[in-house]
């Protein structure tokens, strides 16, 4: 599994090596790093880990103890609760959308806020959908299509990452059978036509959201962000043709070159 490690580092030389010496003897490698400046001073260390995911508890003990590690502020668990409040017990068939309920509830920095998101969605696929409608809830309507559509690129390009593609998907029939298809049928009913791919019906893992127009425009932008990752492939642009929201029998996915 991948995901992010996030850290409040100190002005203390040799930090990020015994960081990364501590996640390697929790079994956890180190695919990308980044530093992000706080704006009250001093500076964010962002970790992108490949391994088991391990709880904040699990993960905060033996960071916390290093000389230069001010605070464990993200990890697989924050990642899918951070800034959120349970929502009240419900029918097992209901979802109580009670979360972020005002325009404040997203402030801060977008790319932080939006890497959060997605680290929520991947830290559950493919079980997606209630956390994808407690997303939804929190963007205010007149954002929600353009919204919607981003994270879904965003979880497209992260999702491909975790789908270990072996060879090269140089041509758009690879890229339909070897990516969007495997990552797409564990959330929705799919299959390839002529110019591109159909959606008939979802699956249980997206039985909720699939109530949600803007559910749609997530799984477009997840086609779009699983089509960028692939190199190799030529830019290929995924376009909403029909949909099931529309009275369509089914939702249709053209895609076409860039």
């Amino acid at each position: 599994m991948n995901y992010q490690v996030i850290l409040q580092l100190e002005d203390v030389a040799g930090a990020l090596a015994r960081v990364i010496s501590c996640l390697r003897k929790l079994g956890l490698g180190v695919v990308a790093q980044s530093f992000e400046v706080r704006p009250e001073g001093g500076r964010n260390l962002v970790l992108e880990v490949e391994g088991p995911a391990l709880n904040d508890e699990q993960l905060r003990t033996p960071l916390e103890a290093i000389n230069g590690v001010a605070a464990l502020l993200g990890g697989a668990e924050t990642v899918a609760t951070e800034a959120t409040v349970e929502a009240p017990a419900g029918p097992a068939d209901e979802i109580v959308d009670t979360r972020y309920k005002n325009k404040d509830s997203e402030a801060g920095d977008a790319d932080m806020r939006d890497r959060m998101l997605i680290f929520s969605l991947l830290s559950r696929y493919p079980n997606i959908s209630g956390r994808l409608v407690e997303i939804n809830g929190s963007v205010p309507e007149s954002e929600r299509h353009q919204r919607m559509l981003e994270l879904g690129q965003g979880f497209g390009r992260y999702l491909y990452k975790n789908l270990k593609v072996r060879g090269v998907v140089g041509e758009l029939r690879a890229a339909i059978e070897l990516v969007i298809i495997p990552a797409m049928s564990p959330l929705v009913q799919i299959s390839q036509y002529s110019d591109g791919v159909r959606v008939s019906g979802y699956t249980r893992n997206m039985k909720h959201a699939a109530k949600k127009p803007e559910c749609c425009h997530f799984l477009t932008g997840t086609i779009q962000g699983l089509l960028d990752s692939a190199d190799a492939l030529p830019a290929h642009r995924a376009d909403k043709a029909r949909c099931i929201h529309d009275g369509a029998q089914s939702c249709e996915y053209q895609l076409l070159p860039a």
